[in-house]
């Protein structure tokens, strides 16, 4: 071997055991470095390193904006109209946002709507003899012969006689207080404005929302109910029910209004979930095969019956029966014999015995 075809080997000797450390191609330099792991990259704290094969690239995490290397929080918020798609309020933090509710509500399972709380369900309201729920509030009575005190809670027996506001004939809607002159002078709950008769008192959005499940807005008539862009409000005035008309209301498929919102269902071959809202497909072929003879594939909203080898499916597109291959012609060239799902050719059987036989007398 001559010297430069020596030098050529070891050339290729040291190009190959040298490959595995510096990449695929053997030339310095192509190794890939991943920054990511090495922490060697410019991403933003907010921001997620991928590794490519030459370089790196940042992308901001979910709830953040910018082009990787600066993020920034998005304020889900700030749209005054759509609020987060929270019914109340929306309190927004790093990367997310949350929904609250106001006092006398609570948050729905969607983390978005908020639900009337029945204080009356527990200790009574607090109410020594009659509590009624209203929504987003609640309110103590007392049976005949007996008046609410200044705490609204506790029922004091009334008196015929005597001071004014333990006569029953006071006329305060709320609360009753005596006055230095003997008289007396009406006073409103928290929440409530007095009204010019200065005994009733109006309800106002600062008490239980007004009786509002979503927006309230005082007015000289009272508060006025709205409803969040997604849904629609009732014939009381003051809840709000899905509606059709907006995202279907929600539904996967089919979409109804009722009275009470709105009211999902699925085609056939679907069956609706839990939420009330998806449908998910029916796998027909956990029971009984489908009714399939011999195999059944399940599709999405239907399924599809097949038949093994030598089988053909009959119109019913469940039942599977044997061809009959011996009446095609030229199956075979002699006697065709039918058998389940195939057949055999007498002729050729007969010629392989016989030159089996023959064999040892050649």
């Amino acid at each position: 071997m001559g010297a430069a075809a020596l030098r050529w080997h070891l050339c290729v000797l040291l190009a190959l055991g040298t490959r595995g450390r510096l990449g695929g191609s053997g030339l310095p330099g192509s190794v890939d470095v991943d920054e990511c792991s090495e922490g060697t990259d410019d991403c933003h704290i907010d921001a997620i390193c991928q590794n490519t094969p030459k370089s790196y690239k940042c992308l901001c995490k979910p709830g953040y904006k910018g082009e990787g290397r600066q993020c920034e929080d998005i304020d889900e918020c700030e749209n005054d109209y759509y609020n987060g798609g929270c019914v109340h309020e929306c309190i927004n933090i790093p990367g997310n946002y949350r929904c609250t509710c106001f006092d006398g509500f609570m948050l729905a399972h969607d983390g978005h709507n908020c639900l009337d709380v029945d204080e009356c369900q527990d200790n009574n309201g607090g109410c020594q003899q009659i509590c009624v729920n209203a929504m987003g509030s609640y309110e103590c009575q007392c049976h005949s012969g007996f008046f609410l005190s200044d705490n609204q809670h506790t029922c004091i027996h009334r008196s015929n006689e005597g001071m004014n506001c333990m006569n029953k004939d006071h006329g305060c809607a709320h609360i009753c207080r005596e006055t230095p002159k003997g008289g007396v002078a009406c006073d409103c709950r928290p929440g409530f404005d007095l009204a010019q008769n200065q005994k009733d008192c109006t309800l106002t959005c600062n008490y239980g929302n007004g009786g509002c499940q979503h927006s309230c807005e005082d007015t000289d008539t009272g508060p006025m109910c709205g409803c969040h862009q997604k849904y629609a409000l009732h014939s009381d005035g003051r809840t709000c029910i899905e509606t059709c008309a907006v995202n279907n209301g929600g539904c996967d498929r089919t979409c109804k209004d009722t009275a009470t919102g709105v009211r999902c269902s699925c085609p056939v071959g679907f069956t609706l979930q839990p939420d009330g809202k998806t449908c998910k497909d029916i796998n027909e072929c956990l029971v009984n095969n489908g009714g399939c003879d011999h195999f059944c594939r399940n599709t999405v909203g239907s399924f599809e019956c097949g038949c093994r080898k030598g089988y053909k499916l009959l119109t019913d597109e469940r039942t599977c029966q044997d061809i009959d291959e011996c009446s095609f012609e030229r199956t075979c060239d002699h006697i065709c014999i039918n058998s389940p799902g195939s057949f055999q050719c007498l002729i050729k059987l007969l010629r392989s015995k016989v030159s089996r036989f023959l064999r040892p007398y050649k």
